[in-house]
């Protein structure tokens, strides 16, 4: 019987909720209305009061982990194999959500920061970390309705945790460069991935044709 991790559930989400105490810590030092979301101009576009985002964005990051956990714990096939992979991930995603919500209070307490900036640079981190473990996953893969041979699903991991690395390399690079360019290569990112998914199809269909 498949079992949820509630002991690094519980773990993630005291994590997540940790933010919190630097929320209390400035509450009185912020704006009533804080600037939650940006253009690509670094403007901000839209706003919470800062009792919803000092407590509710914290609030959101724990059922979003708990979501994501759940759906890994119960749907993973390979999950004793997988553990290493998907503990990093979550807690690697539970660290840019808690940095990010440190950097938007700080932002509001009046400090000059490019948003865009930081969010590139740890997206581009996420990239990195999570690219080095795509290899080392195990498991089936369906698209569309097609399980790929493992020596295919081997392949494709390994061409997918490279190339994960290498665009978040070039997210963090892109910082350097006008904010069209970050934008760019998150669009070519996603290419990537569908083309990959096409391939792994061919190259499965191909495998087989040989047995």
């Amino acid at each position: 019987m498949k079992k949820i991790d509630f002991k690094g559930l519980i773990a993630v989400c005291i994590f997540c909720l940790l933010p919190i105490l630097v929320g209390v810590w400035q509450y009185n030092a912020l704006p009533e209305q804080m600037a939650i979301h940006f253009d690509i101009n670094n403007n901000p576009d839209n706003y919470f009061h800062k009792a919803v985002f000092v407590f509710g964005f914290p609030l959101f990051a724990v059922l979003l982990e708990v979501f994501c956990s759940v759906v890994i714990d119960l749907t993973d096939k390979y999950k004793d194999a997988n553990k290493k992979v998907m503990t990093i991930f979550k807690w690697v995603f539970a660290a840019i959500l808690n940095v990010m919500y440190v950097i938007t209070i700080i932002y509001n307490l009046g400090t000059a920061l490019d948003i865009r900036v930081w969010v590139m640079l740890l997206v581009g981190m996420m990239f990195v970390v999570i690219g080095n473990y795509i290899p080392k996953t195990v498991g089936s893969t369906k698209w569309p309705q097609r399980n790929f041979t493992e020596n295919v699903l081997k392949r494709i991991n390994r061409i997918a945790g490279y190339v994960t690395i290498f665009y978040g390399l070039l997210l963090m690079l892109s910082v350097f460069f006008v904010p069209l360019i970050s934008f760019l290569v998150f669009g070519m990112y996603i290419i990537f991935i569908i083309a990959l998914m096409f391939y792994g199809v061919a190259l499965d269909k191909k495998e087989r044709a040989k047995q």
